[in-house]
């Protein structure tokens, strides 16, 4: 989905009579990492484990399971992505490239109001995208339009890649990629949630194999147009 398409506004779509979106205990953890694209640090083992992400749709499960591991500490949110993939496909690197042409993991987080969001992605190759979305909601809350600013930075942001498998080889079985991810709370501009917060955020994968139709995966899906449903984000809440 891109950061400047607008959502075609449906005014009969009611949220609320929608399931409730996920809901997810974030830990507070204390250990160090090594940014490698692996998770064999004692600490993720703690980690809240989100699976499985299903159709955005509503339509079914996932072709092919994804995990992300998530937990925090004082300074920073820390993300772990395993995305089984036979078929890995990624061929752009610059920063905010439209990498949801291809294949992509996607983190849409809102730490205080819906209508004003991140967006941060992560492709096979190490690729980052970052930026504000901005969301105009109808009276059900459900999108009517939305902007990105792509001029926005995430600085202190770090991230680290791992696959294994043979990038655009469709003709050879891949078996997975992982993305491993440090974004301080400086970075969305608010301090460290205390234990009991709540933020609104979901985990979104683009997952695609030759031959296979596209998968617009997602932790909690919006079952409604696209990806850009803040209403439809699942629920982190920030725990000790």
């Amino acid at each position: 989905m891109t950061a400047c398409q607008a959502v075609a506004h449906q005014s009969s779509l009611d949220p609320k009579t929608l399931p409730s979106p996920k809901r997810v205990a974030v830990p507070r953890l204390h250990g160090t990492i090594i940014l490698d694209g692996q998770f064999d640090e004692a600490v993720w083992a703690k980690a809240a484990q989100l699976e499985p992400f299903y159709q955005n749709d509503g339509s079914g499960p996932e072709r092919e399971h994804t995990l992300v591991r998530l937990w925090y500490d004082s300074q920073a949110l820390y993300l772990g992505w395993t995305c089984q993939d036979m078929d890995i496909q990624a061929t752009m690197t610059n920063r905010d490239s439209k990498f949801w042409e291809e294949e992509v993991v996607e983190f849409f987080v809102a730490p205080k109001s819906l209508d004003r969001y991140f967006e941060l992605q992560w492709n096979p190759l190490g690729g980052i995208f970052d930026a504000i979305i901005t969301n105009t909601l109808d009276a059900n809350g459900v999108s009517k339009s939305f902007q990105g600013d792509w001029g926005y930075t995430s600085k202190g942001m770090r991230s680290a890649v791992k696959l294994k498998g043979k990038l655009n080889g469709s003709s050879e079985k891949d078996e997975f990629w992982q993305v491993e991810v440090r974004l301080p709370f400086s970075d969305l501009g608010v301090k460290a949630p205390k234990p009991g917060e709540v933020w609104r955020a979901n985990f979104y994968r683009f997952n695609r194999t030759k031959g296979l139709p596209v998968e617009q995966l997602s932790w909690s899906p919006t079952l409604l147009p696209g990806f850009h449903q803040p209403n439809r984000f699942g629920y982190l809440e920030f725990v000790r």
